[in-house]
C-alpha cells in the first residue's frame, strides 16, 4: 500500500466504532459465520467484517455489504467495510474508498446514524469479539445509548440490547455462577425483563414478540432464573400482556410463541432457533414430571421441535443433536426400566451404594439417560431403535464438541454392541482437549469405561488422574464425584476377592 491508501485504511479500522479494530492477540479465524437469514443490517455489516478481517473472498464480501446498504443506506458500518473493500481490490480502487469514507463522516453527524453504529459495535464486541473487557464495553455502551433515549425508543437497538442481555443472563446466572451475587443476578434479569416490555410496548410486529418471547424461555430455562424472577418481581407488571412478572415462566413464554405462529403462519423469522428452545423447555418439563403418560407425551413434544431446527440446513447441527440426543435416552429410559425394573435398579445401587435409595422413578431415570453404563447389549427392537437415531445425534454432536456428552456416547455405542476397541477409539487424548475440565471429565468416563470391563487398574489409574484436577473450589463438579466413587467401588470388591 502507498502512504495515501495506508492513512484511508488505518482510517477506516480504527475509528471509534469499528467493526475492523480488534485486541491484541485476537485471533480473527475465530470469528464464526454469519448467515444473512435476519432483516438487519447489522447482520449483512457483521459478515462483511469477518470476511475482511480474514482476508476471506471479497465477493462474499461484497455480497454482505450490499445486503446491509439495500436494508439502510445510510449505515455507518456498511460504508466503512465498504471502504476497505475498495482497498483490497487489486489494485486499490483509492477514489471509491475516499467516497466511501466521505460518506461515513457526513453520517456521523447525525445522532441516529451515529448510535445505530454504535449500538452495532457494541452487539459485536459481546457477541463476537466475546473477551471479558469487550463484553464489559458493550454493555456500557448500550446502557449509556438507550438508558439516555430523547426520543420515542428504537427498537432494532432495544432489540439488539435483549439479545445480549439474554446472552448475559446465561452467562451470570445458569449452573449459580459463583462469582456473582443473587443481587447482581436479579438485576441481569431485571434488565432484560424491562428490554422486553419496551419491545412489547412500542411495537405490533409479530416477529419482535416471537424474539421476546423466546428471549425469556431461553432465560428462564434455569432454574435459578425462575427462582429470580418468583422472588425478585412482584412489584413489576409485564403490563401489554397482563402478567405479572413473576408468574412468568418458560412454558407459558412457548405457549405465546406458538399462538403468535399459529396467528402468523407465513412468519418465518427464527423458526430453527425457537425451535429448538421449545425443545428443550418441553424436555425440562418432562424431566420435572413424574407422571408417566405426561411425561412421554412432553418428550414427544421435545423430540418434534427439536427436530425441526436439525431440518434446518444452515444451522449448526451440534445444538440441536444435542437436545435431540438428549430426549431420545430419556424415551429409552423410561421403557428400559419398565422393562427391565431389577437391572435398572441394581445398575444404579451399583453406582451409588445400596444405602442410597431410590427417591423417585424420575431418579432412575435421570441415571439411565446420563451415568448408566453397561456391557450387556439391548436387542430390544423399539429401544434399539431411540439408541441408533440417539448415536446419529451423537455423532453430529462429536463433531463440535469432543467430550461433551460422551459419557452418553459411550452408553450408547455399548448397549448397541460395538466391539471393545472400536468404543475404545471415541475417547481423545488430552492432547486434543482444551481446558483441564475437558480432561477431567474424558478422564472420568474413560475410568468408567475400563471399570466395567475389569481393566481395574487402568481404571483407577484415570480416577486418580481426575483428581489431581481438583483445585479446591471446583469440588463439586460431577467428574470428581464419579473418580471417588470408581475408585470406592473397585477398592471393595478387590477387598472381597
Amino acid at each position: 500500500m502507498n502512504q495515501d491508501t495506508m492513512s484511508l485504511d488505518d482510517y477506516f479500522r480504527n475509528w471509534k466504532f469499528s467493526l475492523l479494530k480488534t485486541p491484541p492477540g485476537f485471533d480473527v479465524m475465530h470469528i464464526r459465520r454469519t448467515v444473512l437469514e435476519e432483516k438487519y443490517s447489522a447482520h449483512g455489516n457483521y459478515g462483511a467484517a469477518r470476511f475482511l478481517l480474514q482476508n476471506g473472498n471479497l465477493e462474499d464480501a461484497s455480497k454482505f455489504i450490499n445486503h446491509a446498504l439495500e436494508i439502510d443506506p445510510n449505515s455507518v458500518h456498511a460504508w466503512c467495510n465498504k471502504g476497505v473493500y475498495y482497498l483490497k481490490l487489486s489494485p486499490p480502487q483509492e477514489n471509491e474508498a475516499r467516497l466511501a469514507r466521505d460518506k461515513m463522516e457526513k453520517l456521523l453527524l447525525e445522532v441516529e446514524a451515529k448510535n445505530t453504529a454504535a449500538i452495532e459495535y457494541a452487539y459485536w464486541q459481546y457477541n463476537i469479539i466475546r473477551t471479558a473487557e469487550a463484553k464489559e464495553e458493550a454493555l456500557k455502551l448500550f446502557k449509556r445509548l438507550l438508558f439516555n433515549e430523547s426520543t420515542e425508543p428504537v427498537i432494532k437497538h432495544h432489540y439488539l440490547y435483549m439479545k445480549v442481555l439474554t446472552k448475559h443472563a446465561k452467562r451470570s446466572i445458569w449452573n449459580g455462577n459463583a462469582n456473582m451475587t443473587t443481587e447482581f443476578q436479579r438485576s441481569v434479569l431485571r434488565n432484560l425483563f424491562e428490554e422486553a416490555l419496551v419491545l412489547l410496548q412500542h411495537t405490533n410486529s409479530p416477529d419482535y414478540e416471537v424474539a421476546v418471547w423466546h428471549s425469556l424461555a431461553f432465560a428462564l430455562l434455569d432454574k435459578n432464573s425462575f427462582e429470580l424472577v418468583r422472588e425478585g418481581f412482584d412489584e413489576v407488571k409485564f403490563l401489554k400482556q397482563k402478567y405479572k412478572l413473576h408468574t412468568i415462566d418458560s412454558m407459558l413464554c412457548v405457549k405465546k410463541i406458538l399462538e403468535i405462529y399459529e396467528q402468523n403462519p407465513s412468519l418465518m423469522i427464527s423458526r430453527a432457533e425457537v425451535s429448538n428452545t421449545i425443545a428443550k423447555v418441553y424436555l425440562e418439563k418432562a424431566r420435572e414430571t413424574e407422571n408417566s403418560t405426561e411425561r412421554r407425551r412432553l418428550l414427544r413434544t421435545a423430540l418434534k421441535y427439536g427436530e425441526k431446527y436439525l431440518e434446518a440446513g444452515n444451522k449448526s447441527p451440534c445444538f440441536g443433536s444435542q437436545v435431540s440426543s438428549d430426549i431420545l435416552m430419556q424415551m429409552w429410559a423410561m421403557k428400559y426400566r419398565r422393562a427391565e425394573p431389577e437391572k435398572a435398579r441394581s445398575a444404579y445401587r451399583e453406582v451409588f451404594g445400596d444405602q442410597d435409595r431410590i427417591q423417585s422413578k424420575s431418579t432412575l431415570w435421570q441415571f439411565l439417560s446420563y451415568e448408566f453404563y453397561s456391557v450387556e447389549v439391548d436387542n430390544d427392537p423399539g429401544r434399539k431403535a431411540l439408541l441408533e437415531k440417539a448415536e446419529h445425534h451423537l455423532e453430529n454432536y462429536k463433531k463440535e464438541k469432543k467430550c461433551k456428552f460422551l459419557s452418553k456416547f459411550v452408553t450408547v455405542k455399548l448397549l448397541l454392541g460395538y466391539p471393545t476397541e472400536e468404543i475404545e477409539a471415541v475417547f481423545p487424548s488430552l492432547d486434543e482437549l482444551e481446558t483441564n475440565e475437558e480432561r477431567a471429565a474424558m478422564l472420568a468416563n474413560y475410568g468408567r469405561f475400563c471399570e466395567i470391563n475389569n481393566r481395574h487398574q487402568e481404571a483407577i489409574q484415570k480416577y486418580q488422574q481426575v483428581l489431581t484436577f481438583d483445585t479446591g473450589e471446583n469440588i463439586y463438579h460431577w467428574y470428581f464425584r464419579m473418580a471417588r466413587q470408581g475408585i470406592r467401588r473397585i477398592e471393595e470388591q478387590l477387598n472381597k476377592e
